[in-house]
């Protein structure tokens, strides 16, 4: 048994011997191996045509329509096995990927493991450009697509109300069975409501996304409700939505029958190109 048991341990150090000298091997040579862990950060890989440094994504990314990228799962639930078989030299994410012992088993055996910023502003997403042109060698391409974020603003800028007349919108996070969650300052949902023009009424009381009561939506009175696009089919529509949290009935976006969608993976991994897409589609559909 005791035999047995040291076979095991001293093959167990040797493969995590082997994979650091082979991911040391190929970092070296500048020839990456990449595993995004992330819309926001695949998409990015993308548009400073770093993609081919890719080995895998995660199931929220995606990719080009003749990708064969394998998926390696869902970017907080990542297994340091499935990863594992893909040699990866690095894995780039933000600080929602995990779990962290799978990423702790990564690093053991040599894997860099890139946390970027994840920041939910245009600040936060520049920065996150210069990161990932860096770790990807794509420092010359960072420039040129600052510089079409840039653009988005402006045009998103160009088309807002006067003020004291942006309209109040909500996002809500629905799972059947549980109360809703409002998206407050500090996230995604609330960048993107401010880019489109909008008033988040609960980014005043609440950070990050917290559960929410029936008379506390009622006292924001939202002009408008966001939801996933993902929530919104699964639910059956806007009518079911408002079936299913019958409070919004006393508001202005029930009474109107304002429940309009949002692109779930244009939330995951902080602000990102996807994120100010939704926003301009969402600021014309508020001020047409």
């Amino acid at each position: 048994m005791k035999h047995a048991l040291k076979n095991i341990l001293v093959a167990g150090t040797a493969f995590s011997l082997a994979c650091g000298q082979a991911f040391a091997a190929n970092t070296e040579k500048g020839n990456e191996k990449i595993v995004s862990a992330g819309a926001s950060v695949t998409e990015l890989i993308y548009a400073l045509d770093a993609e081919k440094q890719l080995v895998g994504v995660d199931v929220t990314s995606i990719t080009s329509k003749d990708s064969s990228l394998p998926k390696v799962g869902y970017h907080r639930a990542l297994s340091s096995e499935g990863l594992l078989a893909l040699q990866p030299t690095m894995i780039i994410g933000s600080d929602e990927m995990g779990p962290k012992p799978a990423l702790d088993q990564l690093q053991r055996v040599g894997v860099d493991i890139e946390v970027v910023d994840n920041a939910p502003t245009i600040e936060g997403l520049n920065k996150r450009i210069d990161q990932i042109a860096k770790l990807t060698h794509s420092e010359n391409n960072a420039p040129a697509l600052k510089a079409k974020v840039a653009e988005k603003v402006s045009a998103l800028e160009a088309n807002q109300p006067a003020e004291g007349k942006a309209k109040k919108v909500l996002f809500l996070l629905i799972h059947e069975g549980r109360p809703a969650n409002v998206a407050g300052s500090e996230t995604t949902p609330d960048a993107i409501i401010t880019l489109a023009g909008g008033k988040n009424p609960a980014a005043t009381s609440l950070t990050s996304y917290k559960p929410i009561s029936n008379e506390a939506i009622i006292e924001m009175q939202p002009d408008v409700v966001l939801v996933s696009g993902r929530s919104y089919a699964k639910l059956g529509g806007s009518a079911a939505i408002i079936e299913a949290l019958p409070m919004l009935s006393a508001t202005p976006a029930g009474q109107n029958n304002a429940i309009l969608t949002i692109d779930g993976h244009a939330l995951v991994g902080g602000l990102g190109l996807k994120s100010l897409e939704e926003a301009k589609r969402i600021n014309t559909l508020l001020y047409p």
